[in-house]
């Protein structure tokens, strides 16, 4: 039987495996570089000097656009450039937008470039010119965006709703005010914003810092992060003061936003006269069976700027409108685009023979606003 086995045995095939390539001692290997993980980051977005008529006009005021949160990895959130005229007074006309050709790939909405762009002024002297400027993103993760950074952001609530929890739990670090067993407010006073001067199309913000005592009384007051504001300040800091929350337990570093909206609107510039784009074959009413959804562009909504736009249009003998176009709009494309898709989901009465060269001028106009809501916002 033994002698069985060992012809057996001699006589099988068996695969080695060939060697495992030698590892290099640890001490010796490359060390790994942990990629940046994909999450939260502000981003703003910087503007310079503009290119018009082959020079650089540098201008005479800016307006930083809003801050932006935005999901990011490893990629740099793109650049916008920005095509426009510059009006007699200096102001932007005509503003177009477009990803710049060279940087990054990762993707943040600028809805606020051209609003932002719209109340800068250039010298008079560069009026007619055509121009073009570049707006640069800065981008920094949230766990590492400075504390006044996270309280404007907070406090002027112009990003993405489903981004405030993030910001808020990121604000919430510090001081033992907010989170679970967060002292609650018995009296909440608020600032008469009629008295507090306001710059069009900019809103102001002023986010008061204070102690609870034992009682429920705020003490140590100071403000924390604000535009510059002073009337804005002083009478955050007041209206903290006159706030009272339940006592027994004492807080260090709480914190309350208040806003100043931008109420007054910034005026479109001046519409053309009717006889500039002259109507075809196109009665003088028309009568829409489904009606016109007359919304405002959002962006410039938040800032309070006005505009208009003149868009030509056919109608099928059916009712549907067709070959839409749009002929001028101020101050940004985005009245115009606006002012297209309204008409395109737009349907006449129908009739035998339709229509063709219809104008319609439609202009953007901001209704008196309710200031019951700028400093609305809870403690953070």
């Amino acid at each position: 039987m033994l002698t069985l086995l060992i012809a057996a045995a001699q006589t099988a095939t068996i695969a080695v495996p060939p060697p495992a390539a030698p590892r290099a001692p640890d001490h010796l290997a490359a060390p790994r570089v942990p990629s940046p993980p994909y999450g939260p980051h502000l981003v703003d977005y910087d503007g310079a000097t503009a290119q018009c008529g082959g020079r650089s006009v540098t201008p005479l005021s800016a307006v930083a656009p809003f801050t932006q949160v935005a999901r990011l990895g490893t990629e740099a959130p793109r650049s916008y450039e920005m095509g426009f005229t510059i009006g007699d007074d200096g102001r932007p006309l005509g503003i177009t937008q477009r990803v710049a050709v060279s940087g990054g790939k990762a993707y943040v909405q600028g809805t606020d470039l051209a609003p932002a762009l719209s109340l800068w002024r250039f010298p008079a002297s560069a009026a007619g010119a055509a121009c073009t400027m570049t707006f640069t993103p800065r981008s920094i993760p949230l766990d590492r965006a400075a504390p006044a950074d996270l309280y404007r952001v907070a406090a002027l609530r112009m990003v993405n709703p489903s981004e405030v929890p993030t910001i808020m739990q990121q604000i919430r670090k510090s001081g033992d005010c907010a989170g679970p067993g967060r002292p609650r407010m018995l009296l909440r006073a608020y600032i008469d914003s009629r008295r507090i001067p306001q710059t069009p199309g900019i809103p102001s913000y002023a986010v008061a810092s204070f102690d609870v005592d034992a009682d429920g009384v705020p003490q140590n007051l100071g403000i924390v992060a604000s535009d510059g504001n002073r009337v804005l300040e002083a009478a955050a800091s007041d209206a903290a003061a006159r706030s009272r929350y339940v006592g027994k337990a004492p807080r260090t570093r709480c914190t309350i936003p208040f806003r100043r909206a931008a109420t007054a609107p910034v005026p479109a510039p001046p519409m053309p006269p009717a006889s500039e784009y002259p109507t075809g074959t196109c009665p003088e009413t028309i009568r829409w069976v489904r009606p016109l959804a007359q919304e405002f562009p959002d962006a410039f909504r938040r800032r309070g700027i006005e505009g208009w736009a003149i868009v030509r249009y056919d109608i099928a003998p059916w009712g549907a409108t067709g070959a839409v176009t749009v002929l001028a709009s101020e101050p940004a494309a985005d009245f115009g685009e606006q002012a297209r898709r309204m008409i395109i989901a737009g349907r006449a009465e129908a009739a035998p023979r339709g229509a063709q060269g219809c104008i319609a001028r439609v202009q953007y106009r901001m209704a008196v606003r309710d200031d019951a809501d700028d400093d609305d916002a809870p403690g953070f």
